[in-house]
């Protein structure tokens, strides 16, 4: 009967710990994003090394356009740098246009932009742009993986 009861009473005890460990696990995935970053600010400081950035879209204007080579230079907003953007058979090329006179926009505020697909030709330097890559872009000067681009109204 005591070998039974000794297993009993560690069953109970590891039963505990787990859950303990399990409920630690959820509360922190619940945690605010003030509470995240705060977080992640102290576990800089225990480590030592700043979290990596990871950046997926930028905006900026088009500083040159090379349709032979199939790629674009942009000029990040807020950056004194210049990108290059590679062009692939997979990029979508997306030129967005609003539905109404920008200067005399409907009263409701709700629109949807009309989208049209367009080429590498069709773009001008100083056009505005929203880029979407499909990889981690931060301090990268060469963009490879585009998923698409639109060129803003």
């Amino acid at each position: 009967m005591q070998k039974k009861q000794i297993i009993i009473l560690i069953v109970i005890i590891v039963l505990i710990f787990g859950g303990v460990i399990a409920w630690s696990l959820i509360q922190k995935e619940k945690l605010s994003p003030e509470e995240s970053a705060v977080q992640k600010k102290e576990e800089t400081k225990e480590t030592g090394q700043e979290p990596k950035k990871e950046i997926f879209s930028l905006s900026g204007k088009v500083a040159e356009i090379n349709p032979k080579d199939n790629f674009l230079i942009v000029k990040p907003t807020k950056q004194d740098k210049e990108i290059k953007v590679l062009l692939s058979a997979t990029t979508k090329l997306i030129k967005l246009e609003f539905p109404f006179d920008p200067k005399n926009p409907p009263s409701d505020g709700v629109f949807t932009p009309k989208q049209t697909e367009i080429e590498i030709s069709d773009f001008q330097v100083g056009d505005n742009v929203f880029i979407k890559s499909k990889e981690n872009i931060a301090e990268k000067e060469i963009i490879e993986k585009v998923d698409f681009i639109h060129i803003l109204p």
